[in-house]
């Protein structure tokens, strides 16, 4: 997949994210203000950084509805 296809993608599942969190607003409750989200699939593999250790972060898991780990 090349970057362009791989942001292409990205933005796709953010505004489905996005669209999950406007019919069911509680899911925010689960994610700490000023976290980085990731989001997980198992189509690609996301692997984590050296500037990323002292982040906070989220992971959430990608299927047909969100679900925030």
């Amino acid at each position: 997949m090349t970057n362009k296809e791989q942001i292409k993608r990205d933005i796709a599942v953010a505004f489905d994210f996005v669209e999950q969190i406007i019919d069911n607003p509680e899911i925010l409750d689960k994610i700490p203000d000023g976290a980085a989200i990731t989001f997980l699939d198992t189509e690609n593999a996301k692997t984590e950084r050296k500037k990323d250790k002292n982040t906070i972060k989220k992971y959430v898991k990608v299927k047909r509805h969100f679900e925030v780990l």
